[in-house]
């Protein structure tokens, strides 16, 4: 039996190291180790990988030494595709929705107790700083969200985009979580004074008229 893996971080998936981070970081005997990660990478089953021949398994355990190096922290480009889709990272408070801010702060909240919260949501995080974007009269725009594109977003980010995307632009926010929430936190009441204000006056417009 032939097994086709991963032989890099490019081609693993959020979802796909959402399984294998407990595994990796987890203590065991290397033989059980090595079984266990080419089940996530495979997504075979335990009784299937037992059937390699040895001079497989050492082929395999060849290919999987990438899992032995660090990911990259650096961005290399600020917009991308993933599936059939194309993203810009921004930070644009303007951009985000107020369901998004409270689902990231619950997030983030839960994360401060488990690191592993954050990894396990990483695709909803990435959902609020990855924009869809498309190109009118030769520039990029964001399309406008809601919570359809929203769902649809984090699903096509969760299996289609790989870590070594995924974490350069995670490290980014996690190491700029206080000041990027602070600024979105700021423009959110500046944001809801104006809409009281503007009530204000439609009230008063009101009852002078009536």
């Amino acid at each position: 039996m032939e097994l086709i893996i991963p032989t890099k971080w490019d081609d693993v998936t959020i979802e796909m190291y959402i399984k294998l981070r407990p595994v990796l970081e987890v203590e065991q005997d290397p033989v059980t180790k090595a079984i266990n990660m080419l089940t996530v990478l495979t997504d075979k089953k335990r009784k299937d990988i037992m059937n390699l021949t040895i001079p497989q398994y050492y082929k395999v355990l060849e290919k999987m030494k990438f899992l032995e190096t660090e990911m990259p922290t650096k961005l290399n480009a600020k917009r991308f595709k993933v599936g059939k889709e194309n993203y810009e990272f921004m930070v644009d408070a303007k951009e985000m929705l107020f369901g998004e801010y409270v689902s990231i702060m619950e997030i983030m909240q839960k994360a401060s107790e488990d690191e592993g919260i954050m990894f396990d949501n990483l695709h909803k995080i990435l959902t609020v700083i990855c924009r869809p974007v498309e190109k009118k009269w030769f520039k990029w725009k964001p399309v406008k969200m809601d919570n359809s594109l929203i769902y649809k977003t984090q699903d096509n980010l969760l299996k289609n985009m790989s870590i070594s995307l995924a974490y350069p632009i995670a490290f980014f926010f996690y190491t700029r979580y206080p000041s990027l929430m602070q600024t979105i936190k700021t423009f959110l009441v500046q944001e809801a004074v104006v809409k009281m204000k503007e009530a204000k006056t439609l009230l008063v417009d009101g009852d002078g008229s009536a």
